[in-house]
């Protein structure tokens, strides 16, 4: 009975799977392809799963890339846990870290740490680390001693393992010439985190994306 009632777990969630791919697939780019500048990295925190890949219209156009919006990925493909770290090169274990230092002021801010773990199908790489430190949230504001606006909407990010392109071609069949590497992570409106690489500077303001993975959180 434990053993039915497992395997029938697994098939409902792998149904939930699909459909929330497929719900992204035929999302509306314009409104899902934008960032939450309100969520804050705790947010972020907890285990994520990729459930599609994307490349923005413009992109593909100017770097002759002949695919364009949301693309299928493998079931499972990469996982990828966040977790924050509050503080973590605070100079002032009471008053945190020195956010300005002309000014003398400080504030408790965190920073981004996380692994990204692609399936045995894919490659034997081992986990790749993801990392963002409190000053790379552009928008950081501050107000005025251990008081301010940290951490809050997307954030330069830095991917770290085997491959840089983080076996885009893999896992979408589409090849991009020259690719850079994915630089910027946050949540979008709809609570899907999306990793991405942009020629603006999209965790300062709104831009085009040029190509992204897409992570829905995994149910605990």
């Amino acid at each position: 009975m434990k053993k039915i009632f497992v395997l029938v777990l697994a098939a409902l969630l792998a149904l939930a799977s699909l459909a929330s791919a497929e719900s992204v697939l035929s999302a509306d780019p314009e409104a899902f392809m934008t960032y939450n500048r309100e969520s804050h990295v705790t947010e972020w925190e907890g285990k994520w799963v990729l459930v599609a890949a994307y490349i923005g219209e413009d992109f593909a156009e100017e770097y002759e890339v002949e695919t364009s919006g949301f693309l299928p990925v493998p079931e499972n493909a990469i996982s990828m846990e966040l977790t924050t770290i509050p503080d973590a090169t605070a100079n002032d274990k009471e008053l945190g870290t020195m956010v300005d230092v002309a000014s003398y002021i400080h504030g408790h801010t965190h920073d981004l740490a996380g692994t990204m773990t692609f399936s045995a199908d894919i490659t034997d790489d081992e986990p790749y680390t993801v990392k963002s430190a409190w000053d790379e949230w552009p928008n950081n504001v501050i107000r005025g001693e251990n008081d301010g606006d940290f951490n809050y909407g997307p954030a330069k990010t830095h991917i770290k393992g085997d491959d840089e392109t983080l076996h885009f071609t893999e896992l979408t069949g589409v090849e991009i010439e020259d690719m850079e590497e994915m630089k910027y992570i946050g949540m979008n409106p709809d609570g899907y985190i999306i990793l991405c690489y942009s020629d603006d500077n999209v965790a300062k303001k709104d831009g085009d994306i040029g190509f992204a993975y897409i992570f829905e959180r995994v149910a605990e």
